[in-house]
């Protein structure tokens, strides 16, 4: 299924016209950057939105009992004995594909479960799993139902202020359509929306009211690792790091690039890291997102940092520079803001010392 995926992200643009937002003007299109028609009405019968689910994290044990709750359900999981409103909710979406069943998700649930929230994971499988320009169009449904479920858990006891959702990739969209849909039933903002390297085909071009951005929350932060491939390149959160430039990143053997799907989901292993490690991603304000690519956010005067993470400062609001290392647990430290420990600065200019080399 993943090389289906990645066959069908690599299809050619089908030229339909951009949208003429300002703050899109100059980013480049990347992979399948528009979906003609997947803004058209999508329906999901009362049949299927059983299908359509929470499950709920009960520990931070793998073998943890996992409970499911459809659509229809929302009152009994009011009442489940591991749902405590008085503390934060995490709600983990996942992307093309993705399960609360598979790995991503049920790794972010017991980390986010060890921090003391309470984490639902949303089941989005049966919606997603087709070809990728319909799913992304299901996912618009998928988040007008979702914030009914949403409200209905509100009127039990959740709080939208201690709500916070984490979407990878296409999951970051649905966040959005998840958070617009409630604000719109309620008139009320959820607490905070974490966007680890949103979707960039089908959206990438799309306005504000039809992807992921800032005002979808009170607070919106993106984690871009792949932005000329899986990801978006436009600075759509009120935070946005943009990491080792935030095209590719480092590989796992020595400094060989990753390729553009394990770009993407560095995002991921990037935050499970940081979830352990809250002040240890330090990044570096830039006046733009082509300074982030081209790495020249170093010397800006006066320098401004910000950590990657829920320790965040939510008042430095911008555009990020992020310095890696290529392998787990990633972080510089404070290492990460000199330009002489940047890892793909450092490493090509060792490889290249020599004023003359000979084979």
């Amino acid at each position: 299924m993943f090389l289906f995926a990645i066959f069908l992200l690599l299809l050619t643009e089908n030229g339909r016209a951009t949208y003429s937002t300002r703050e899109l003007e100059g980013y480049p299109k990347g992979y399948l950057s528009d979906c003609p028609g997947s803004d058209k009405e999508a329906y999901i019968t009362k049949k299927s939105l059983k299908h359509l689910s929470f499950m709920i994290q009960t520990g931070t044990d793998p073998n943890a009992v996992k409970r499911k709750y459809n659509y229809y359900q929302m009152a009994n999981l009011a009442k489940d004995p591991d749902l405590d409103f008085r503390k934060k909710t995490c709600i983990y979406v996942g992307g093309y594909l993705d399960s609360p069943n598979f790995l991503f998700a049920m790794a972010s649930a017991r980390a986010y479960k060890a921090l003391g929230y309470n984490v639902l994971m949303l089941d989005t499988n049966m919606f997603t799993t087709m070809e990728y320009p319909r799913a992304a169009r299901f996912m618009r449904p998928v988040g007008k139902h979702t914030a009914k479920m949403l409200v209905q858990l509100t009127n039990s006891g959740l709080d939208p202020k201690k709500l916070e959702i984490v979407g990878l990739s296409l999951g970051g969209q649905t966040a959005s359509f998840i958070a617009k849909n409630y604000r719109d039933l309620t008139n009320v903002t959820i607490a905070r929306i974490t966007g680890l390297d949103p979707a960039g085909p089908c959206f990438r071009n799309l306005g504000p009211d039809e992807r992921i951005d800032k005002s979808d929350a009170d607070f919106v932060d993106i984690i871009s690792t792949n932005i000329d491939g899986f990801g978006m390149a436009a600075p759509v959160g009120h935070v946005n790091f943009y990491v080792n430039g935030g095209e590719f990143q480092p590989g796992d053997v020595m400094w060989v690039f990753c390729t553009v799907l394990c770009s993407h989901i560095r995002s991921y292993t990037l935050w499970m890291s940081a979830l352990k490690n809250p002040n240890s991603f330090i990044a570096i304000q830039c006046d733009s997102v082509q300074q982030a690519r081209d790495k020249k956010c170093f010397d800006r005067t006066p320098l401004v940092t910000n950590v990657m993470g829920l320790n965040v400062d939510k008042s430095k609001e911008g555009i990020f520079y992020l310095a890696t290392d290529y392998a787990y647990p990633y972080y510089l430290g404070e290492k990460g803001v000199k330009r002489e420990n940047d890892f793909f600065i450092s490493m090509t200019s060792s490889l290249n010392q020599k004023s003359v080399i000979k084979i």
